[in-house]
């Protein structure tokens, strides 16, 4: 860990080119010397950068490159979820057994496999990052049985099983390179009704089901076996997988999941069904289920229980939402170059959800066509009315708000999530502004062309700096599961999305458009570091951004711009802008004459890009008196504005 440390031992390129020399001493044949050719050139970007041992061993084994390409040598795991689950909504109870098949991409030899027991969170002893508020939610989750291959455990005492909070290790196994092996699990936990974190039951109608199957963890190039705990705020790191769910409820009930519903004539009632397929294609909402629909019945009464089919493929996660007498919308949006079905479910109380379904669409249609302007990434997305705001691949669980406005800024930056982390694969876990600081910035733009009320680009600068510069803001490099309490929203939200912007602001919004694509085509599907985006984006641009990655990434630190001095000579205003804090930002200058008139100067944050500059001259052309200058803008952070003045006599 590092937080500040001094220059001269901040590791830089030394450590870089320690690993071409040790490189050099192993290797000598014709291949290997062109290999360090292309370090060589790609070592003259982020020199500055600090870059762990684990991360240069990828790049030394061919697993990713120092272009901010996969390497050629890049490989990942995964697995086929085939799951049989039921729910009874009177006990609050989950039953689901799985045959889970473990594909071993990977070079080495598995003596062992991680599952994740996510609902050991809500054990009464278990260690949370949020306040336990009952007990009768204190269980956790029960294995009834386990097999991997043809081998039986003895539950939960067998001495080849640890656990390890919400980590249950499988050891004494082998699966070689290449090779799979067949995990067979049952297992139960009751509903959380007090204690669920992003996912519970809410009454006795509704319920979104997160977090609810035991879970194989990542096993990737940089740090092995995922071991990180699960406690409450670090969300993702998923391997893509494949699912094929079918969860039986009470007949009464209905089921929006993630993936594809296999069964629809099986499972809805006829008139129910035939909206359902008009919607599918529809450019404006369908009301699927009405509440003059729900009286007479809206799911298949042929039995006393329906079992829902879902068909999900290369996603990271499964989650769904259970209700009874919920409202349904649905339509088709243009998701770049397909067809993406857009649906809510909301209950009939909920006011502000009646325009979710295409406020979800148009989200959809701006992220296809603006920025990032990838097609979307799913064949479908719902929005299902529970509780917070959630997201999963395919599925939004929020609750409803009582403003229009904040039942936008939730829909819109949930969908902005099938990009990051569901379409990436990112480690939110270790990196959480890869994920939500994407978000918070590409929802910024979004909310505002769908409602003004609030301009959210300004207020993330304003959120900002309510916590920037103080001691334990760490910086966005350290690990995310590490950070506790209200400085998490800092580091996975508001700092990156700033950061994000500005790069944008001094990149130009075509190159940044660029960069961006790059960094999604090349990494989509897959599991990109932070160093994977910092390399993308300098091979991108052709240029080093280090000088902009290391303190916004790397180090503590606070923005502060101050008009140190400004005279005029020969009609020329010259304003001297002085750097106080150790975050590089933009400058914005307005300058007010005492006829009335105003002139404005700006600088992108580039105008800091020689590390040493301390303070910049601006220089306006004016045959004016000048009267002040105003320094600052609602998009700039700045965290003493005091200094951002200077009157004239």
């Amino acid at each position: 860990m590092f937080l500040n440390p001094p220059k001269k031992n901040f590791p830089k390129k030394n450590l870089f080119y320690d690993f071409v020399i040790k490189y050099l001493i192993v290797m000598i044949n014709k291949k290997s010397i062109m290999f360090l050719l292309f370090l060589l050139q790609a070592g003259v970007y982020s020199q500055s950068l600090y870059i762990p041992l684990e991360y240069l061993a990828a790049y030394e084994n061919g697993t990713r490159s120092l272009d901010g390409n996969p390497g050629t040598e890049y490989w990942q795991n995964h697995a086929d979820y085939k799951i049989t689950a039921s729910i009874d909504p009177s006990t609050g109870i989950l039953k689901g057994s799985a045959a889970i098949t473990y594909y071993n991409a990977s070079p080495d030899s598995l003596d062992r496999i991680v599952i994740r027991l996510y609902q050991n969170i809500n054990k009464f002893d278990a260690m949370r990052d949020f306040p336990f508020k009952s007990v009768s939610d204190s269980e956790g989750i029960t294995i009834n049985a386990l097999t991997v291959g043809k081998k039986s455990y003895n539950m939960p005492t067998d001495t080849s099983l640890e656990y390890t909070g919400t980590n249950l290790i499988i050891k004494n196994i082998v699966i070689a390179p290449g090779k799979q092996s067949v995990i067979n699990i049952s297992w139960e936990f009751k509903i959380p009704k007090d204690n669920g974190i992003r996912m519970g039951q809410y009454d006795s109608t509704i319920m979104f089901i997160a977090y609810w199957y035991p879970q194989i963890a990542v096993y990737d190039d940089i740090d092995e076996w995922d071991m990180t705990e699960y406690t409450g705020n670090a969300e993702f790191y998923n391997d893509f997988n494949n699912f094929d769910v079918k969860i039986t409820v009470p007949s009464d009930f209905g089921i929006w999941a993630t993936g594809e519903l296999q069964n629809p004539e099986s499972v809805l009632a006829p008139q129910i069904l035939s909206k359902y397929a008009e919607a599918q294609i529809s450019p404006t909402t369908v009301n699927i289920i009405t509440a003059n629909d729900i009286p007479g019945g809206v799911f298949s009464s042929s039995s006393q229980t329906n079992t829902w089919r879902f068909i999900a493929k290369s996603v990271s996660d499964f989650t769904f939402g259970v209700g009874k007498d919920m409202l349904w919308d649905g339509r088709s949006a243009e998701g770049g170059n397909k067809k993406v079905f857009v649906n809510s479910v909301y209950k009939p109380s909920s006011v502000t959800f009646y325009e979710v379904c295409d406020i979800a669409a148009k989200t959809v249609e701006l992220l296809s066509k603006d920025l990032p302007g990838i097609p979307f990434p799913f064949p479908k997305v719902t929005v299902f009315n529970g509780k917070g705001g959630m997201e999963s691949p395919m599925m939004v669980n929020m609750g409803a708000s009582d403003q229009r406005i904040w039942t936008v800024h939730t829909t819109v930056h949930e969908v902005v999530h099938s990009y990051f982390p569901f379409y990436m694969g990112i480690n939110e876990r270790k990196y959480a502004w890869m994920d939500e600081g994407w978000a918070q910035m590409l929802s910024e733009y979004i909310q505002y062309e769908i409602d003004k009320t609030i301009d959210f680009r300004a207020r993330n600068v304003k959120r900002y700096l309510d916590y920037s510069g103080q001691f334990d803001e760490i910086p966005m490099m350290y690990p995310s599961h590490m950070i506790r309490g209200e400085m998490y929203g800092n580091h996975a939200y508001f700092r990156p999305a700033n950061a994000y912007n500005m790069m944008r602001d001094f990149m130009g919004d075509a190159e940044f458009k660029k960069a961006l694509q790059e960094y999604i085509k090349r990494w989509n599907g897959k599991h990109p570091t932070p160093y994977d985006f910092f390399f993308t984006f300098e091979d991108v641009t052709d240029d080093d951004l280090g000088w902009f990655f290391e303190p916004w990434f790397f180090k503590q630190g606070y923005p502060d711009l101050a008009i140190d001095t400004a005279y005029v000579k020969d009609d020329l205003l010259r304003i001297g802008v002085a750097r106080e804090g150790e975050l590089p930002v933009p400058v914005a200058l307005t300058v007010k004459f005492k006829d009335g008139s105003t002139k404005r100067a700006y600088r992108t944050v580039s105008a800091w890009k020689n590390e040493e500059e301390e303070s910049i001259w601006i220089e306006i052309e004016t045959d004016k008196k000048p009267l002040l200058i105003e320094l600052g803008s609602p998009y700039i952070p700045d965290s003493d504005t005091t200094n951002n003045y200077w009157q004239f006599k």
